[in-house]
């Protein structure tokens, strides 16, 4: 008898503690910043940004905002004081991430420095297609993909994404670790830091390669063999969803990674993964959404861009199913969207199409996405299929045009060297939502990046002739010396001007050039390559 009734309190005690025990939800807290500096809370004076970040923001002339500045630990204190755990506070959001129970979220809902609470959304990926995989060693594996967006030009210019810091946000990155195309990063210590915001830790070498396969077509630096469109970059690896388990993505991961890229000073990030459902179905995507203002991840890709990222994002795989439409962040404005064509520039099924809901074109350009070269995960070269590889290929050579850019002058602007390439594409006359603005030429870029010549054409007049392109002018200039420089600044010819200069004829040569007029202030032209 005295044991029945042992057991019984123990079935008692059990019972209540499973009842009361309460089901752990993740929110979004918004804050009402007016009311928090009403009782003495405020945001910190100093911008949560590194130096880099800064530089980034100075070379575009980005001004510091609001939202580059993070709120005090006393507010954390004051959101956990419920209880409920953080996980972050978003800059960009003004938003607290938690996990609350339902008591914990009761309490919160009443805090009147509280603007807003919602779920954060989980969100289903769709496996973006991984085509039948090919094997084989042949040469130069990766140079249709190369060739197609005329990149080649810019990496014999010796602009292949030196000192262009990228961040990848993925699934896993298994045998990154490993594999021989990742060697070169490796060993010139340009695999800067990595992040698993999923599990918590720095290890992402793990659940899952689809990172790895996406970031081989980027940094793989096999010469001969398979080359990627920005072997000399630097990056962040950033896990942001569980690959292998559950295939779901909480939102919150992507929008934190977002922040640390932009904390961190990264120029350029991709995202190989779309959204359009979630796990539960509550909340799934309609195509009213997709206009770049709705979803959490899209607004902080426009974000992003506003801070002076360059976004690259898949533009999803779903162009052969009933949705059809791009997904979710490839919606959202002043990015990237990456569709998919295949070795003979058509574009591929599977390939998402636009437009936005609110009108705008999607996707904005296409790259090799049937058939790509790509690390696969048993270690061996060979082809996959996916948006998911269209867009780092797009990546990888935008960092390397970034890199010229960067070189040519201390100030740039993404918007216009995104507009550039846009309008460089084979497609730029008429886009559409099938193609976009269409396949890029970046080695049509070269002459147009570099130099400031505003002005220059009111000082300086270019003519042609036999012995070469002549320069004069008619302005009394005190010029010192005149350097003839090609595109990776090498200086081909000088001249020193001691008694001055009246004219000079530029050299014959088959590739264009920079002629460097150093007076009381330098002038730079570009010289067109010369008509044999």
């Amino acid at each position: 008898m005295f044991k029945k009734i042992i057991l019984c309190l123990l079935w008692v005690l059990c019972y209540s503690n499973f009842s009361y025990a309460q089901e752990i939800t993740r929110y979004w807290v918004y804050v009402d910043e007016p009311i928090l500096e009403s009782l003495g809370v405020n945001s910190l004076h100093t911008p949560a940004l590194s130096q880099r970040s800064l530089d980034r923001r100075s070379r575009q002339n980005i001004p510091l905002r609001s939202f580059d500045y993070a709120m005090p630990n006393s507010l954390f204190d004051m959101v956990e004081s419920t209880g409920a755990h953080v996980r972050f506070f978003s800059r960009w959001l003004r938003a607290f991430s938690v996990e609350a129970s339902n008591d914990q979220y009761e309490l919160l809902r009443k805090k009147q420095w509280i603007k807003k609470i919602t779920p954060v959304r989980k969100m289903l990926r769709k496996n973006l297609q991984e085509g039948d995989i090919s094997y084989g060693y042949s040469y130069g594996q990766s140079l249709g993909q190369t060739d197609q967006i005329n990149l080649a030009p810019i990496h014999d210019l010796g602009f292949a994404g030196q000192g262009v810091f990228i961040a990848l946000m993925d699934g896993g990155f298994s045998g990154v670790e490993t594999h021989s195309v990742f060697q070169g990063a490796w060993n010139q210590g340009r695999i800067l830091l990595t992040k698993d915001f999923v599990d918590g830790d720095t290890n992402v070498f793990h659940a899952g390669s689809h990172g790895m396969s996406v970031l081989s077509t980027i940094c793989a630096d096999i010469n001969g063999t398979f080359v990627g469109t920005a072997p000399e970059a630097s990056y962040a690896l950033f896990r942001t969803e569980n690959e292998v388990s559950e295939t779901i993505a909480e939102e919150d991961n992507w929008v934190w990674a977002s922040e640390w890229a932009d904390s961190i000073g990264v120029d350029i990030t991709n995202t190989s993964l779309g959204y359009t459902t979630f796990d539960n179905g509550i909340g799934d995507h309609t195509y009213s959404d997709l206009d770049g203002r709705t979803s959490v991840i899209s607004l902080a890709a426009n974000i992003s861009a506003r801070v002076g990222i360059i976004v690259v994002a898949a533009a999803g795989n779903e162009g052969a199913s009933s949705w059809k439409y791009i997904s979710c962040p490839a919606d959202a404005d002043s990015i990237f969207s990456i569709g998919s064509v295949d070795s003979q520039g058509i574009r591929s099924a599977f390939s998402s199409q636009g437009p936005t809901s609110d009108g705008r074109i999607k996707p904005d350009l296409m790259a090799r996405g049937s058939g790509a070269t790509v690390m696969t995960s048993n270690g061996t070269i060979g082809t996959s299929s996916g948006t998911s590889f269209a867009s780092p290929i797009i990546c990888g050579a935008t960092a390397s045009l970034l890199q010229l850019a960067k070189s040519a002058g201390s100030n740039y602007d993404i918007q216009v060297l995104m507009n550039m390439i846009r309008n460089s594409a084979n497609n730029s006359f008429n886009p559409d939502s099938l193609m976009g603005y269409g396949i890029p030429n970046y080695g049509s870029l070269i002459a147009h990046i570099g130099f400031d010549e505003k002005n220059v054409e009111d000082l300086f007049n270019l003519s042609y002739s036999e012995d070469g392109w002549r320069i004069d002018w008619g302005h009394s200039l005190s010029i010192q010396k005149i350097e003839v420089l090609d595109y990776t600044g090498r200086i081909l010819f000088e001249k020193k001007c001691y008694s001055g200069c009246m004219d000079f004829t530029v050299p014959k040569y088959s590739f264009g050039t920079i002629v460097n007029v150093l007076a009381e202030s330098q002038y730079s032209l570009k010289i067109p390559p010369f008509k044999f």
